[in-house]
């Protein structure tokens, strides 16, 4: 009998795999900040094939999200396997003279999301992460309205790593928040055990369908960077904080691609 599984663990029937293959679906909260970082320190951790835009310009996102996977009903039926919360930087860019994000650090609460989003190339590790839920009935929280507060952060191994704070001003509508609306660019890297040279090293994106936005509303926001031993976030710290926002948004990957950089050129 042959073991089978799209990820480890391998299995006579496959159930115990820990991410399903593609499509996934998302559905999720963003509470997120847009600010400038140093030019120069946002282009050192740009990758070749990704030009630095100039300014220094990124976002911090923080998201609440309910996941499902079209051949494994249990990532939706489920809450412990697929909602989870994750707090990610994006840094602005351009590929072959379009826009482009790169994530250099992201943190998540789930093995699963973890696992999935290094198949990937997102570089994510385990973390704490809290954000305010938005509520529909009476003063325990705040609704999404002007006037409401929301925050997010995130820790790592003890770490206050990101703080961020939004007061919700006004609804934007036709405005796409480029923390979750540019199209990503992934290293996806796999070392390999039998030499120097990793098995996997390639630039990567996703293919996405269906992407959805809510309301957005958005305000004046305040985004602080803490210190730490085991991540170099605070390299890109913000020197200008601009606006914050919170909306609710949708996709689904479908798979993804291997990005070719003569072609984009």
């Amino acid at each position: 009998m042959s073991l089978v599984g799209w990820t480890l663990p391998l299995t006579p029937t496959g159930r115990s795999q820990l991410v399903p293959p593609p499509p996934w679906r998302y559905s999720g909260e963003i509470i997120g900040v847009d600010f400038r970082a140093d030019p120069d320190r946002v282009a050192a951790y740009l990758p070749e094939g990704l030009e630095p835009v100039g300014d220094g310009s990124a976002s911090f996102v923080f998201a609440d999200w309910c996941s499902a996977a079209d051949v494994d009903p249990l990532v939706r039926d489920d809450p412990a396997r697929g909602q989870y919360k994750e707090a990610y930087l994006v840094l602005h860019a351009r590929l072959g003279g379009r826009r482009a994000g790169r994530v250099p650090f992201i943190w998540v609460d789930s093995d699963l999301s973890l696992v999935r989003g290094l198949v990937q190339g997102f570089p994510k590790k385990l973390g704490d992460i809290a954000m305010t839920r938005p509520v529909e009935l009476g003063v325990g929280g705040y609704r999404k309205e002007p006037g409401a507060r929301f925050t997010g952060h995130v820790t790592a191994l003890g770490r206050r790593v990101v703080t961020a704070r939004v007061e919700l001003a006004e609804v934007r509508d036709g405005w796409y928040p480029p923390g979750i609306a540019t199209p990503l660019v992934h290293t996806r890297l796999w070392p390999a055990i039998d030499r120097d040279e990793p098995a996997v090293a390639e630039l990567s994106r996703a293919k996405i369908e269906g992407f959805e936005l809510g309301e957005v509303l958005v305000g004046p926001a305040t985004l602080e960077f803490g210190e730490s031993e085991f991540d170099e976030i605070a390299d890109l710290a913000p020197i200008e904080v601009g606006e914050g926002y919170v909306c609710s948004v949708a996709f689904g990957v479908v798979g993804g691609e291997v990005v070719e950089i003569e072609e984009e050129a």
